[in-house]
């Protein structure tokens, strides 16, 4: 990976890193959650548990060049970011957090770029889940919100087709 490309993932990190602080209106706008939304969250916090546990399976393959191991280790801390607002969120609500964990298959993992399109293919999917419950809360404060999750969703997307070089238009949008 040349320095370039590793530039230019810090600053998709950087970026992303600014998604956990915009998080802390979740508490507020779940406190008048009805059960449906409180539902939607729990499912969201299932996606980014599932999540937390590919990054960390991803930096333990011993496959990531330093550089790619810093920006999986951000991506890591936004998926803990999110995962902490949800659960914050539920519980907000006068709810217990769900403790599931979405099913993923592990593909085989030899080399950084296996680990890379898994990732890749990971976040695409959490994007789209995102992108479909927006629409489906009732209350508009969650559902904006629930948008600058997909915000980071998409940078890390962009962050690392980038890294792959498949910068194919229609590889960029969330299917």
């Amino acid at each position: 990976m040349d320095v370039s490309r590793v530039r230019f993932l810090g600053a998709g990190t950087a970026l992303a890193a600014f998604g956990p602080a915009l998080l802390t209106p979740f508490v507020a706008a779940a406190a008048e959650a009805d059960e449906s939304d409180v539902k939607t969250l729990n499912v969201l916090a299932a996606f980014e548990r599932a999540a937390i546990k590919a990054y960390q399976a991803g930096a333990g393959t011993g496959l990531l060049s330093p550089g790619v191991l810093t920006v999986a280790k951000g991506f890591l801390a936004d998926h803990t970011a999110h995962r902490d607002a949800l659960v914050a969120a539920v519980k907000a609500a006068g709810q217990t957090p769900g403790t599931d964990t979405t099913k993923v298959d592990y593909p085989e993992l030899k080399t950084q770029a296996d680990v890379l399109k898994f990732a890749e293919g990971l976040e695409r999917g959490a994007a789209t889940a995102y992108l479909g419950v927006i629409p489906t809360f009732k209350d508009r404060d969650l559902a904006r919100l629930t948008a600058s999750i997909l915000a980071i969703e998409t940078t890390h997307v962009t962050t690392l087709a980038a890294a792959l070089q498949e910068q194919t238009a229609y590889k960029l949008f969330v299917s």
